[in-house]
């Protein structure tokens, strides 16, 4: 297992590469100049020259991009933003706690009510429950985020009066946010368990634990919901990854200083370091996020631990 989880960190690394020289090549060819963002259109053009010369954007693209591949790999220093002269790397660090919070208890929500939600509609499959369910879901995949985060705050916060609107503080300020970022995990978490549910519930070995005499609660939720919960798994992993870019959105909708204000300021000004630096820090939180599933996965099937493990044999 040890072996595995080494292996798997190592292939990340060939994917934070990819990205990163990815991203630093968007940037690289993107219309604008950051230093006359940053002068203002007052600036005289030796000015502006001076500017690119003291951030180093007159250099060849084989050059800026080596220097910063090896301040990330070698450093981990994203640089200093554009704007404010901070370091990116202390910036993202003390915005992070606040996205990965609501994106976590997002996922954690939306794993909540999607799972049973699908197995309800799987055991009662053409009837009320199923409608109702497969009703929900639909609403969640059709419904925008931001949109029913703005309708969140019109109802519970301005008419209402029970939750606040804006900022972070206490736990009441996550209650909102991760409602309007759930929505849509909800949805895709429900229809994922209700297609594995009904595919394992026609099995032969359903058939059998059911004629034994087992209660159909046990038969449910210990066969069969098991059984159907890796590609259930596999579909939380990549609402996880939808869920952490929706809070990037959420979080200019409720004023969350996190990644995603940092993003968008970012984004507004220019600031290339701080824009790379925020990709890089959502692909390597994605990317392990996948490992845990991968090894989520061991503890679901012990067929799968086995193999990790080296104890398959092919026997002769």
């Amino acid at each position: 297992m040890i072996r595995y989880i080494l292996k798997r960190l190592l292939l990340m690394l060939p994917v934070l590469i990819g990205v990163t020289i990815m991203i630093f090549t968007i940037m690289y060819f993107t219309p604008g100049d950051p230093a006359t963002n940053i002068l203002g259109s007052n600036a005289t053009p030796e000015q502006i020259e001076a500017k690119k010369e003291e951030l180093g954007l007159n250099a060849p693209y084989p050059v800026r991009l080596g220097n910063y591949m090896k301040d990330v790999f070698f450093h981990f220093d994203f640089g200093h933003s554009y704007i404010n002269g901070r370091s990116v790397s202390e910036d993202i660090l003390s915005r992070y706690p606040a996205t990965f919070t609501v994106a976590f208890l997002s996922i954690a929500l939306a794993l909540c009510i999607g799972v049973p939600l699908g197995v309800i509609a799987a055991t009662h499959q053409n009837r009320i429950g199923d409608y109702v369910a497969m009703l929900i879901s639909l609403f969640g995949v059709s419904m925008p985020n931001f949109w029913v985060g703005l309708m969140l705050v019109i109802l519970f916060a301005l008419n209402l009066g029970w939750l606040p609107g804006t900022g972070i503080g206490g736990p009441k300020y996550y209650i909102l946010p991760c409602i309007a970022c759930a929505l849509n995990g909800i949805a895709s978490l429900a229809r994922q368990t209700r297609s594995s549910m009904l595919e394992v519930i026609r099995s032969d070995y359903i058939v059998t634990a059911r004629s034994k005499g087992q209660t159909e609660r046990k038969v449910i939720y210990r066969h069969a919901l098991t059984n159907a919960l890796i590609p259930v798994v596999t579909s939380a992993a990549g609402a996880f990854g939808s869920l952490l870019g929706g809070a990037l959105v959420i979080e200019t909708v409720f004023a969350i200083p996190g990644l995603g204000t940092y993003m968008v300021s970012a984004i507004n000004n220019r600031d290339y370091p701080a824009i790379q630096g925020s990709v890089f820090f959502v692909a390597l939180t994605f990317s392990l996020v996948m490992l845990l599933v991968d090894l989520i996965y061991a503890f679901i099937d012990p067929r799968i631990k086995a193999q990790y493990q080296g104890k398959v044999r092919i026997k002769k």
